[in-house]
């Protein structure tokens, strides 16, 4: 579909994978909320909505997806406009 922007936001425990900056060294990222690109499913950006802690109650395990999404959703948004060429941090 033209003009349509597709991606997925997921919480995964620790990450580790090669840094675009340094193309060799592998690094590692925390537990966390995470944006990919379905057209570019080879990069995973890490958002800055923090994780809920295990076992945390529903309530809170709410607010910390609503946070992502809402990360997301600025990042899609600029994605759109043609103002961004990669994720929220560019991790």
């Amino acid at each position: 579909m033209s003009g349509a922007i597709t991606a997925l936001v997921y919480h995964a425990g620790v990450q580790r994978g090669t840094q675009r900056e340094s193309g060799v060294e592998q690094a590692e990222a925390g537990p966390g909320w995470y944006l990919v690109w379905v057209d570019e499913p080879h990069r995973h950006y890490q958002l800055s909505a923090p994780a809920a802690a295990a076992g945390a109650p529903a309530a809170e395990l709410d607010k910390s997806a609503l946070l992502a999404l809402a990360e997301a959703g600025e990042a899609i948004e600029a994605k759109l406009a043609g103002g961004s060429n990669g994720g929220p941090q560019g991790r």
